[in-house]
Protein backbone atom coordinates (compact mmCIF):
# COMPACT_ATOMS: atom_id res chain seq x y z
CA UNK A 1 0.00 0.00 0.00
CA UNK A 2 1.48 3.69 -0.45
CA UNK A 3 1.74 5.89 2.08
CA UNK A 4 2.41 9.23 0.03
CA UNK A 5 0.01 12.10 0.34
CA UNK A 6 -0.32 15.18 -1.79
CA UNK A 7 1.00 17.52 0.65
CA UNK A 8 4.53 15.52 1.17
CA UNK A 9 4.98 15.70 -2.98
CA UNK A 10 3.42 19.93 -2.46
CA UNK A 11 6.44 19.97 -0.04
CA UNK A 12 8.91 18.86 -1.75
CA UNK A 13 7.60 21.02 -5.21
CA UNK A 14 7.66 24.43 -3.29
CA UNK A 15 11.00 23.78 -1.21
CA UNK A 16 13.07 22.46 -4.48
CA UNK A 17 11.85 24.62 -7.21
CA UNK A 18 14.37 22.73 -9.75
CA UNK A 19 12.00 19.29 -9.52
CA UNK A 20 9.37 21.57 -10.42
CA UNK A 21 10.93 22.98 -13.22
CA UNK A 22 11.77 19.87 -14.54
CA UNK A 23 7.87 18.67 -14.35
CA UNK A 24 6.61 21.44 -15.97
CA UNK A 25 10.03 21.85 -18.85
CA UNK A 26 10.54 25.33 -18.01
CA UNK A 27 13.89 26.79 -15.67
CA UNK A 28 13.51 26.90 -11.89
CA UNK A 29 15.02 30.91 -12.26
CA UNK A 30 11.53 31.60 -13.53
CA UNK A 31 9.34 29.85 -11.21
CA UNK A 32 8.14 32.60 -8.30
CA UNK A 33 5.93 31.34 -5.80
CA UNK A 34 2.96 33.54 -5.64
CA UNK A 35 0.68 31.44 -2.95
CA UNK A 36 0.42 27.75 -1.82
CA UNK A 37 -3.33 26.07 -0.58
CA UNK A 38 -5.02 29.68 -0.96
CA UNK A 39 -7.98 29.87 -0.17
CA UNK A 40 -10.59 31.25 -2.78
CA UNK A 41 -14.28 30.62 -3.04
CA UNK A 42 -14.41 27.09 -4.59
CA UNK A 43 -11.85 25.55 -1.99
CA UNK A 44 -8.12 25.41 -1.61
CA UNK A 45 -6.05 25.91 -5.13
CA UNK A 46 -2.53 23.95 -4.34
CA UNK A 47 -0.12 26.35 -6.02
CA UNK A 48 -0.19 28.79 -7.96
CA UNK A 49 3.78 30.10 -9.61
CA UNK A 50 4.62 33.39 -11.77
CA UNK A 51 6.68 32.11 -14.75
CA UNK A 52 7.82 35.09 -17.03
CA UNK A 53 4.62 36.95 -17.34
CA UNK A 54 1.84 34.20 -17.28
CA UNK A 55 0.40 32.61 -13.70
CA UNK A 56 0.92 29.09 -13.32
CA UNK A 57 -2.01 27.73 -11.64
CA UNK A 58 -1.23 23.47 -10.35
CA UNK A 59 -3.30 21.07 -9.34
CA UNK A 60 -1.42 18.15 -7.87
CA UNK A 61 -2.43 14.68 -7.42
CA UNK A 62 -1.09 11.60 -6.17
CA UNK A 63 -3.94 9.46 -8.14
CA UNK A 64 -4.68 9.08 -11.41
CA UNK A 65 -6.50 11.71 -13.21
CA UNK A 66 -10.41 11.52 -12.64
CA UNK A 67 -13.65 13.81 -14.15
CA UNK A 68 -14.04 16.33 -11.30
CA UNK A 69 -10.62 17.26 -11.30
CA UNK A 70 -11.36 19.61 -14.30
CA UNK A 71 -14.36 21.36 -12.49
CA UNK A 72 -11.93 21.53 -9.62
CA UNK A 73 -9.30 23.49 -11.50
CA UNK A 74 -11.89 25.27 -13.66
CA UNK A 75 -13.44 26.51 -10.50
CA UNK A 76 -9.98 27.68 -9.18
CA UNK A 77 -9.84 29.50 -12.48
CA UNK A 78 -12.92 31.73 -12.25
CA UNK A 79 -12.17 32.34 -8.82
CA UNK A 80 -8.62 33.80 -9.83
CA UNK A 81 -10.13 35.63 -12.80
CA UNK A 82 -12.41 37.24 -10.13
CA UNK A 83 -9.20 38.29 -7.90
CA UNK A 84 -7.87 40.08 -10.95
CA UNK A 85 -11.14 41.93 -11.72
CA UNK A 86 -10.88 43.49 -8.36
CA UNK A 87 -6.99 44.08 -8.70
CA UNK A 88 -6.51 41.50 -5.97
CA UNK A 89 -3.90 39.52 -8.22
CA UNK A 90 -1.65 40.06 -10.76
CA UNK A 91 -3.36 41.04 -14.22
CA UNK A 92 -1.81 37.96 -16.30
CA UNK A 93 -2.83 34.93 -18.52
CA UNK A 94 -3.30 32.05 -16.12
CA UNK A 95 -2.74 28.39 -17.72
CA UNK A 96 -4.18 25.99 -15.96
CA UNK A 97 -2.02 22.75 -15.21
CA UNK A 98 -2.66 19.13 -13.83
CA UNK A 99 0.52 17.30 -12.83
CA UNK A 100 -0.63 13.13 -11.87
CA UNK A 101 0.68 10.25 -12.15
CA UNK A 102 -1.45 8.99 -14.93
CA UNK A 103 -3.91 9.82 -17.19
CA UNK A 104 -6.28 8.33 -19.75
CA UNK A 105 -5.86 9.24 -23.55
CA UNK A 106 -9.55 10.62 -23.45
CA UNK A 107 -8.89 12.96 -20.30
CA UNK A 108 -6.15 14.72 -22.54
CA UNK A 109 -8.72 15.55 -25.33
CA UNK A 110 -11.27 16.78 -22.74
CA UNK A 111 -8.65 18.80 -20.78
CA UNK A 112 -7.18 20.35 -24.47
CA UNK A 113 -10.98 21.56 -25.33
CA UNK A 114 -10.93 23.31 -21.57
CA UNK A 115 -7.38 24.79 -22.27
CA UNK A 116 -6.30 22.62 -19.14
CA UNK A 117 -2.60 20.85 -19.55
CA UNK A 118 -2.18 16.97 -18.05
CA UNK A 119 1.45 16.62 -17.39
CA UNK A 120 2.02 12.93 -15.53
CA UNK A 121 5.01 12.52 -13.31
CA UNK A 122 6.28 9.73 -10.92
CA UNK A 123 5.82 10.51 -7.44
CA UNK A 124 9.01 8.13 -5.95
CA UNK A 125 11.39 10.12 -9.05
CA UNK A 126 10.40 13.15 -6.95
CA UNK A 127 11.03 11.53 -3.38
CA UNK A 128 14.44 10.93 -5.27
CA UNK A 129 15.15 13.43 -6.59
CA UNK A 130 14.99 15.49 -3.51
CA UNK A 131 16.67 13.17 -1.35
CA UNK A 132 19.57 13.58 -3.99
CA UNK A 133 19.44 17.71 -3.68
CA UNK A 134 19.24 17.41 0.17
CA UNK A 135 22.50 15.38 0.50
CA UNK A 136 24.15 18.16 -1.77
CA UNK A 137 26.61 20.44 0.31
CA UNK A 138 26.63 23.34 -2.57
CA UNK A 139 23.66 25.20 -1.37
CA UNK A 140 24.27 26.13 1.84
CA UNK A 141 27.46 26.37 1.75
CA UNK A 142 27.78 28.99 -1.44
CA UNK A 143 24.81 31.40 -0.43
CA UNK A 144 26.40 34.75 -0.10
CA UNK A 145 25.32 36.97 3.28
CA UNK A 146 24.36 40.58 2.21
CA UNK A 147 22.79 43.67 4.44
CA UNK A 148 20.60 46.49 2.47
CA UNK A 149 20.51 48.84 5.35
CA UNK A 150 17.67 48.14 6.65
CA UNK A 151 18.45 48.09 10.36
CA UNK A 152 14.73 46.88 11.48
CA UNK A 153 12.43 44.38 9.61
CA UNK A 154 9.62 46.64 11.32
CA UNK A 155 10.82 49.25 9.02
CA UNK A 156 9.13 47.05 6.34
CA UNK A 157 5.88 47.58 7.49
CA UNK A 158 4.63 50.94 6.42
CA UNK A 159 6.66 50.43 2.98
CA UNK A 160 4.63 47.26 1.94
CA UNK A 161 1.27 48.16 3.24
CA UNK A 162 2.05 51.20 0.43
CA UNK A 163 2.90 48.75 -2.05
CA UNK A 164 -0.14 46.89 -1.23
CA UNK A 165 -2.31 49.64 -1.76
CA UNK A 166 -1.02 49.96 -5.20
CA UNK A 167 1.68 52.63 -5.31
CA UNK A 168 4.88 51.86 -7.26
CA UNK A 169 8.41 52.74 -5.44
CA UNK A 170 8.71 56.18 -6.75
CA UNK A 171 5.05 56.99 -4.86
CA UNK A 172 6.17 55.48 -1.73
CA UNK A 173 9.22 57.34 -1.83
CA UNK A 174 7.52 61.01 -1.59
CA UNK A 175 4.61 59.52 0.41
CA UNK A 176 7.43 58.33 3.14
CA UNK A 177 10.09 61.09 2.19
CA UNK A 178 12.63 58.29 1.98
CA UNK A 179 15.19 57.91 -0.92
CA UNK A 180 14.20 55.70 -4.15
CA UNK A 181 17.42 53.95 -2.72
CA UNK A 182 16.09 53.29 0.68
CA UNK A 183 12.90 52.18 -0.46
CA UNK A 184 14.16 49.96 -2.94
CA UNK A 185 16.28 48.09 -0.56
CA UNK A 186 12.91 47.65 1.79
CA UNK A 187 11.55 46.16 -1.12
CA UNK A 188 14.83 43.52 -1.99
CA UNK A 189 14.22 42.80 1.93
CA UNK A 190 11.13 42.11 1.68
CA UNK A 191 11.68 40.04 -1.69
CA UNK A 192 14.02 37.99 0.12
CA UNK A 193 11.60 37.10 3.22
CA UNK A 194 9.32 35.64 0.26
CA UNK A 195 7.18 39.11 1.05
CA UNK A 196 7.70 40.28 -2.34
CA UNK A 197 7.64 39.35 -5.86
CA UNK A 198 8.79 41.01 -8.79
CA UNK A 199 6.81 41.04 -12.26
CA UNK A 200 7.35 42.90 -15.00
CA UNK A 201 9.46 45.41 -13.06
CA UNK A 202 7.10 46.33 -11.05
CA UNK A 203 6.51 44.44 -7.29
CA UNK A 204 3.54 42.78 -5.71
CA UNK A 205 2.95 41.13 -2.72
CA UNK A 206 3.19 37.42 -2.37
CA UNK A 207 0.47 35.74 -0.05
CA UNK A 208 2.76 35.78 3.19
CA UNK A 209 3.10 39.41 2.02
CA UNK A 210 -0.78 40.34 2.27
CA UNK A 211 -1.09 38.09 5.47
CA UNK A 212 2.27 40.35 6.79
CA UNK A 213 -0.19 43.27 5.88
CA UNK A 214 -2.99 42.33 7.71
CA UNK A 215 -1.47 41.64 10.84
CA UNK A 216 -0.35 44.75 10.76
CA UNK A 217 -0.95 47.82 14.39
CA UNK A 218 -1.00 50.42 14.56
CA UNK A 219 2.60 51.34 15.31
CA UNK A 220 4.07 51.67 11.78
CA UNK A 221 7.91 51.03 12.46
CA UNK A 222 7.34 47.88 14.80
CA UNK A 223 6.20 44.51 14.20
CA UNK A 224 2.90 43.23 15.56
CA UNK A 225 3.16 39.57 17.49
CA UNK A 226 1.43 37.99 14.53
CA UNK A 227 3.86 39.36 12.07
CA UNK A 228 6.73 38.45 14.16
CA UNK A 229 5.35 34.72 14.58
CA UNK A 230 4.53 34.69 10.95
CA UNK A 231 7.94 35.82 9.89
CA UNK A 232 10.15 33.69 12.64
CA UNK A 233 8.14 30.82 11.28
CA UNK A 234 8.75 31.19 8.07
CA UNK A 235 12.51 31.80 8.58
CA UNK A 236 12.68 28.82 10.74
CA UNK A 237 10.95 26.62 7.85
CA UNK A 238 13.60 28.04 5.43
CA UNK A 239 16.74 29.12 6.44
CA UNK A 240 18.41 28.25 3.06
CA UNK A 241 15.70 30.49 1.25
CA UNK A 242 18.18 33.54 0.94
CA UNK A 243 21.06 35.19 1.26
CA UNK A 244 18.87 37.35 5.02
CA UNK A 245 17.55 34.19 6.19
CA UNK A 246 20.79 32.34 6.33
CA UNK A 247 22.61 35.28 7.64
CA UNK A 248 20.17 35.79 10.35
CA UNK A 249 20.24 32.43 11.37
CA UNK A 250 24.20 32.46 10.97
CA UNK A 251 23.94 35.23 13.72
CA UNK A 252 22.02 32.95 16.39
CA UNK A 253 24.64 30.03 15.46
CA UNK A 254 27.04 32.45 16.80
CA UNK A 255 26.04 33.43 19.88
CA UNK A 256 24.78 29.64 20.22
CA UNK A 257 27.89 28.36 19.49
CA UNK A 258 29.85 31.50 21.74
CA UNK A 259 27.73 30.57 24.66
CA UNK A 260 29.69 27.36 25.77
CA UNK A 261 32.65 29.81 26.26
CA UNK A 262 31.01 33.31 28.49
CA UNK A 263 27.03 33.70 28.94
CA UNK A 264 25.38 36.04 28.15
CA UNK A 265 27.46 36.62 24.88
CA UNK A 266 29.32 40.16 24.77
CA UNK A 267 28.35 41.94 21.69
CA UNK A 268 32.01 42.28 20.49
CA UNK A 269 32.49 38.39 20.86
CA UNK A 270 29.49 38.02 18.72
CA UNK A 271 30.80 40.70 15.68
CA UNK A 272 34.02 39.17 15.22
CA UNK A 273 32.57 35.29 14.76
CA UNK A 274 30.03 35.85 12.84
CA UNK A 275 31.78 38.31 10.39
CA UNK A 276 34.33 35.25 9.98
CA UNK A 277 31.48 32.48 10.18
CA UNK A 278 29.97 34.57 7.01
CA UNK A 279 32.97 34.19 5.49
CA UNK A 280 32.53 38.08 5.16
CA UNK A 281 35.91 39.08 6.28
CA UNK A 282 37.18 40.44 3.64
CA UNK A 283 34.28 41.82 2.10
CA UNK A 284 33.63 43.76 5.16
CA UNK A 285 36.65 44.85 6.05
CA UNK A 286 36.37 48.25 8.16
CA UNK A 287 35.26 47.99 11.42
CA UNK A 288 32.35 49.79 10.37
CA UNK A 289 31.21 47.54 7.72
CA UNK A 290 31.60 44.58 10.45
CA UNK A 291 29.90 46.53 13.09
CA UNK A 292 26.83 47.68 11.08
CA UNK A 293 26.12 44.21 9.64
CA UNK A 294 25.88 42.75 13.33
CA UNK A 295 24.01 45.29 14.43
CA UNK A 296 21.41 45.25 11.70
CA UNK A 297 21.05 41.27 11.56
CA UNK A 298 21.27 40.72 15.56
CA UNK A 299 18.55 43.74 15.33
CA UNK A 300 16.52 41.58 13.07
CA UNK A 301 17.18 38.01 15.62
CA UNK A 302 15.92 39.91 18.54
CA UNK A 303 12.84 41.54 16.54
CA UNK A 304 11.77 38.17 15.70
CA UNK A 305 12.48 36.58 19.13
CA UNK A 306 15.31 34.53 18.43
CA UNK A 307 17.57 36.42 20.85
CA UNK A 308 17.49 38.98 23.55
CA UNK A 309 20.18 41.57 23.89
CA UNK A 310 20.28 43.23 27.02
CA UNK A 311 23.64 45.67 27.81
CA UNK A 312 25.07 44.70 24.82
CA UNK A 313 25.18 41.49 26.08
CA UNK A 314 23.06 38.30 24.14
CA UNK A 315 20.54 35.61 25.47
CA UNK A 316 19.50 33.09 23.41
CA UNK A 317 16.03 32.55 24.00
CA UNK A 318 13.93 28.76 23.55
CA UNK A 319 12.72 29.68 20.24
CA UNK A 320 16.41 30.67 19.32
CA UNK A 321 17.43 27.29 20.46
CA UNK A 322 14.96 25.34 19.10
CA UNK A 323 15.62 26.88 15.53
CA UNK A 324 19.36 26.65 15.53
CA UNK A 325 19.08 22.90 16.56
CA UNK A 326 17.13 22.37 13.59
CA UNK A 327 19.27 24.09 11.20
CA UNK A 328 22.03 21.95 12.41
CA UNK A 329 20.27 18.49 12.45
CA UNK A 330 19.42 19.47 8.76
CA UNK A 331 23.22 20.15 7.82
CA UNK A 332 24.31 17.22 9.61
CA UNK A 333 22.56 15.03 7.47
CA UNK A 334 23.32 16.84 4.41
CA UNK A 335 26.94 16.33 5.26
CA UNK A 336 26.88 12.98 6.54
CA UNK A 337 24.98 11.80 3.53
CA UNK A 338 27.15 14.00 1.25
CA UNK A 339 30.21 11.48 2.21
CA UNK A 340 28.48 8.04 1.86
Amino acid sequence: MNSISEKTIEDILTADKSILAEILGTSSVDLSLIARQKTVPSGKLDLLYLSNDELLLIELKVVDFYDEVINQINGYHFDLQELQKQNKLIHSDIKKIVLVPKAKPIYSQICERENIRIITFNPEDVLSKFYEHFKELSHFLTIQAGDYGVVRLGLLNTTLKLLGDGLCLEDISKKQNKSAKTIKNRISVASLLNLVVKFKNEYFLTDLGNQFNEMRENTNDRLSQAQMELLANFIKENPFYSSITFTIFSLIETVFVLSKNTYPVPKDAVKDYFVKSVGKTSTWKTERARETATYIFSNYACELEYLVKINNQFYISPKGIQAILLLQLNRSIKLIESRK
